[in-house]
């Protein structure tokens, strides 16, 4: 009986010395290292800031078009009607190429052969008046007015054939070489004289129309540079200068019209431009414009230095191609991070994967823009 009793006193105090042992062994276990957590970085690229001239530019959109003085209206010689039209709007023509082909209107074909029926009449009447006067039977007064009458309808027969009068097709030719800009007619329509059936525009005679906002217009001026760019390939850039800057909203497009001549340029009439004007240059700074980060504090830029990315508010002036201006606490010598700036926060760890200019603390002269 007593032996049985002792048993759980022997458990309980085995159990107690194996806690103790346990407790003891993992005080004197040496502690394991633990693993170091890696600094985060981020792969970036870097652009030196720069220093130099940078233009405030107003940007605008139009078309080219032709100028009023290098446009040439065809018009109706006299009532026709469109017979055939030998051009379309686009094509190229040289002095004297058909353009289109015109007859007589019912009406126009009777004036005509009125005129000329006067003709023949007067002819025969002069010969009648002249055998009387040689027999003395008619006075100077009689002779002289059937003289007259013979020039008046000479007169106006060839008014008549100078207009066209008198063929069953007319063809009229261009007066000038260009393009043709707009024809106005169509076949079989009838014209009155002098209304215009298509227009052409000498070559050399593009320009570039702009529609420029009214809060803009105030900066524009007769004369400023401005680059005209192809809306559809930006290769094709015209360098030229203001012609004209209007002072009155148009009430169709609400956009002050604005213009600058394209000579030579390789545009189709009608094309869509972009207009560069430049307004005003100055000095500053500039970065390429992917270095500029937008958050809700606004924008600002990532300079490099010692490894680490700082991040530095600026203010985002006019942009100049791939660049644009900036001002901030930065100098020339700065280098900011382009590809990967997105990435960045304030002193992280930088990684260069290639820099525009050598290492990310090399110094460029240049004025501080501070």
């Amino acid at each position: 009986m007593m032996r049985s009793q002792r048993w759980p006193v022997i458990a309980a105090v085995v159990v107690g010395v194996l806690v103790v042992g346990f407790i003891a062994w993992r005080l004197f276990q040496k502690p394991a290292e633990s693993e170091e957590t890696p600094t985060p970085s981020a792969l970036v690229t870097l652009a030196p800031v720069r220093a130099g001239p940078v233009s405030r530019t107003v940007k605008t959109y139009g078309v080219i078009a032709g100028s009023a003085s290098a446009t040439r209206t065809v018009s109706a010689p006299r009532d026709v009607i469109v017979q055939d039209l030998l051009t379309t709007p686009g094509l190229t023509v040289a002095v004297g190429s058909p353009l289109i082909q015109v007859g007589d209107t019912p009406a126009g074909g009777l004036a005509y052969r009125q005129a000329a029926d006067a003709l023949a009449y007067a002819e025969r009447d002069l010969a009648r008046v002249q055998r009387l006067y040689d027999q003395q039977l008619a006075a100077n007064d009689q002779l002289a007015t059937a003289r007259k009458a013979l020039a008046d309808a000479q007169a106006a027969v060839a008014a008549q054939a100078a207009a066209g009068g008198g063929r069953k097709g007319q063809v009229i030719a261009s007066p000038i070489a260009g393009v043709v800009s707009q024809v106005v007619v169509q076949r079989g329509q009838q014209a009155a004289a002098g209304a215009p059936l298509l227009t052409v525009v000498a070559g050399g005679g593009f320009l570039a129309q702009f529609g420029v906002e009214p809060t803009q217009a105030a900066l524009l001026a007769v004369g400023q540079p401005v680059r005209i760019v192809s809306a559809l390939d930006p290769n094709i850039v015209i360098q030229s200068r203001m012609s004209a800057v209007g002072r009155a909203v148009d009430p169709a497009t609400r956009l002050i019209p604005a213009a600058a001549p394209a000579p030579g340029a390789n545009l189709a009439l009608g094309a869509a431009v972009r207009g560069e004007i430049t307004t005003a240059t100055v000095q500053g700074l500039t970065v390429p414009a992917a270095a500029v980060v937008y958050d809700e504090n606004g924008a600002h830029v990532f300079v490099v230095r010692g490894g680490k990315a700082h991040q530095v508010a600026v203010t985002v002036g006019p942009e100049q191609g791939d660049e644009v201006m900036v001002s901030g606490q930065l100098d020339a010598k700065d280098q900011v991070a382009v590809s990967g700036a997105y990435q960045l926060e304030d002193g992280m760890a930088v990684r260069i994967a290639g820099a525009k200019s050598s290492g990310a603390e090399s110094s460029t002269p240049g004025s501080s823009g501070k």
